[in-house]
């Protein structure tokens, strides 16, 4: 009897339908294979969310905690982050300024497609947005900037953030186009700041 082996190397998608084809996740699905990596594609249509737009995306790719450290680690070839990227920034044109029709308790509300990159690495939770980043060469060199980031913050001692079992990241980081930065922000301290703005 032949054994199935299932890949650790796991990267999802979180996404509404309309804004993309069954053609695209069939084909990111084909180029991650190439690399060795399983795609989970999860449609959202039709769920009613939290309010906590500022935290998630409409459209969000996660990567899976083992194929995060085979990245930030250096054990996975750089061939496999490079297929990831062509596959973010091929999704990136096709949703960047495209709304979507989000379910709310007051009925049916338009709303800007929200797009990122998460990685649960160690008891770290990241959400990279890309809203805001204005072209296809800022999208590549956001990219390139996250694993140098990811490593770097691995490398130094971090306590574990309260909401971890949450749901919710850890740090939103959103990238500055002149300083070609991340800046990330504790999502505690986000809420925090919000809860004092609103007194």
């Amino acid at each position: 009897m032949k054994e199935t082996v299932i890949p650790e190397h796991k990267l999802g998608l979180f996404y509404v339908s309309g804004s993309i084809e069954e053609s695209d996740l069939l084909l990111i699905s084909s180029d991650l294979k190439e690399n060795g990596i399983q795609f989970i594609a999860l449609d959202k249509s039709g769920q009613i969310n939290a309010s906590i737009d500022e935290f998630s995306n409409v459209f969000s790719f996660l990567v899976s905690s083992p194929l995060a450290m085979g990245l930030v680690s250096g054990i996975i070839a750089s061939a496999t982050w490079d297929s990831i990227k062509i596959v973010i920034l091929r999704t990136f044109k096709r949703v960047k300024n495209k709304k979507y029709n989000k379910i709310t308790k007051n009925g049916v509300e338009e709303k800007q497609i929200t797009f990122g990159f998460e990685v649960k690495i160690n008891d770290d939770h990241y959400n990279f947005k890309f809203n805001g980043i204005s072209s296809d060469e800022a999208m590549r060199e956001a990219l390139d900037n996250i694993m140098s980031l990811l490593r770097s913050k691995q490398s130094l001692s971090s306590e574990t953030n309260q909401l971890s079992g949450s749901g919710l990241p850890n740090y939103i980081a959103t990238y500055d186009e002149v300083s070609k930065i991340w800046i990330v922000r504790d999502t505690n301290k986000i809420i925090l700041e919000k809860i004092e703005n609103s007194k």
